[in-house]
């Protein structure tokens, strides 16, 4: 069954050649603005929905600018270079005048190659063995995903920790509802991880995500195979100083395979 919250939230109408507009959903709500991971695959719609395009998602880096507030917006995707195996887009995310976000996506023509993956997948429980977080967490995004922590979960996020938590967070990840995995809602997802800094301190501290990368290592087959079941997802971080951390994760399929990996920037004031 298609999840028409996610499908509706990054729904677009081509205006124009390489235009396009759409309207934000308060389903996926942040404390500002809009959850990074839907406008990311927003901008990633934009270029799927591009008649020029070839191929499928590799890469995307999606810079925040601001938050992506209530109302409608507009997109424009801009084809930089195609060759045989790779194309190069550049797009931007506007609401009125202002730039509420651009990316960069690479497409590639997949092939059968050598494959290898020297990263195993964690040994950790089933999904359906752990018990969904709920609706603990008051922001409408985290509504959208039903959390299955096997380590690092939310438990005392609001209270100043006596000691410093642990950076690195294993937990199952789904749609709420339920929805086949495609690129779309693999980028969504790979935004999905609480920013680390609140892991490790306990509290909110002013802060947001400045530059997310995802690589999307899974081929349309391994999409297929996942379908709607959990993706594990491992989050760590390795520096936090003079207001910034990097966060890393990797989003593990049900039978071990990485379907896509990433990094993201965070900006903190404290």
């Amino acid at each position: 069954m298609t999840d028409l919250v996610f499908d509706t939230a990054i729904a677009l109408t081509e205006t124009a050649p390489g235009e396009w507009s759409g309207q934000s959903s308060p389903d996926y709500a942040n404390m500002v603005g809009a959850y990074g991971g839907i406008v990311a695959a927003t901008l990633l719609n934009s270029v799927l929905s591009d008649s020029r395009g070839a191929g499928t998602p590799v890469s995307q880096t999606v810079n925040f600018c601001t938050g992506l507030g209530a109302g409608a917006f507009r997109i424009t995707t801009k084809l930089q270079r195609a060759g045989k195996y790779i194309q190069h887009w550049s797009t931007e995310l506007t609401q009125g005048d202002t730039i509420i976000a651009t990316s960069s996506v690479v497409m590639g023509n997949r092939s059968e190659t050598f494959s290898h993956q020297p990263a195993p997948m964690p040994d950790v429980p089933p999904a359906q063995d752990i018990t969904p977080m709920g609706n603990i967490i008051p922001l409408q995004w985290t509504n959208r995903y039903d959390y299955r922590f096997v380590n690092g979960g939310p438990e005392g996020l609001g209270t100043p920790r006596e000691t410093l938590g642990d950076s690195q967070t294993r937990v199952w990840l789904a749609d709420a509802p339920r929805r086949p995995l495609d690129y779309l809602s693999l980028a969504a997802l790979a935004d999905c991880f609480f920013l680390r800094l609140i892991q490790i301190r306990g509290t909110m501290e002013p802060m947001g995500t400045v530059t997310l990368t995802t690589h999307f290592l899974a081929t349309p087959d391994d999409l297929a195979r996942q379908g709607e079941s959990h993706l594990l997802g491992v989050v760590d971080a390795n520096r936090m100083h003079n207001q910034f951390h990097d966060q890393t994760m990797q989003l593990f399929s049900t039978d071990g395979k990485i379907l896509a990996s990433g990094t993201q920037l965070v900006w903190y004031r404290q």
